[in-house]
């Protein structure tokens, strides 16, 4: 498991996911989200595209396969009711030993690595777990964790965009 250090706290990132995954047709809705991610400026900030549609339609897969064509990583959360802040953030972990670690969430992951978040049904989260995306989301390009008490930012220095999907 991968590990950043951050203000001095020591984040175990998650794994990616490794699903073999192909897009077959459809290719206009593929450029279309691609389109989402356009960055022709270095003050760019890539779009955060919302994809609705019945169960079973596709809409994970296609994430997947963007991800995919970016040769980026993709990272799956997935999202319930019971869905609270520090679960989007950073989890502390207690091990037998009695020490605390830290896990970084899919979503913190891919914003360090450079990778993609994907949110499967994030209708389904409360507002309080929504609010504490919302520096994230806009120009701020952050999220806090107080169980940490760290601020974790999206690496620019290194040229890395967070690219991210919200299914519902």
């Amino acid at each position: 498991m991968d590990k950043v250090t951050i203000d001095g706290v020591e984040l175990m990132l998650s794994h990616p996911d490794t699903s073999k995954i192909e897009w077959i047709g459809q290719h206009e809705i593929m450029e279309r989200l691609l389109a989402c991610w356009l960055v022709v400026d270095k003050r760019d900030v890539p779009l955060c595209p919302r994809l609705i549609g019945k169960p079973g339609v596709g809409k994970t897969t296609l994430a997947m396969a963007a991800a995919k064509k970016l040769q980026k990583p993709a990272y799956i959360y997935q999202c319930t009711m019971d869905t609270r802040p520090e679960d989007l953030i950073i989890t502390p972990v207690l091990s037998e030993a009695g020490h605390i670690s830290y896990h970084a969430s899919p979503v913190v992951s891919a914003m360090l690595t450079g990778g993609i978040c994907i949110l499967d049904e994030g209708n389904r989260m409360s507002e309080k777990s929504w609010a504490s995306l919302a520096p994230l989301l806009d120009h701020r390009r952050y999220v806090e964790s107080v169980l940490a008490g760290i601020k974790t930012y999206i690496p620019q220095a290194k040229g890395q965009k967070f690219l991210f999907f919200k299914i519902l």
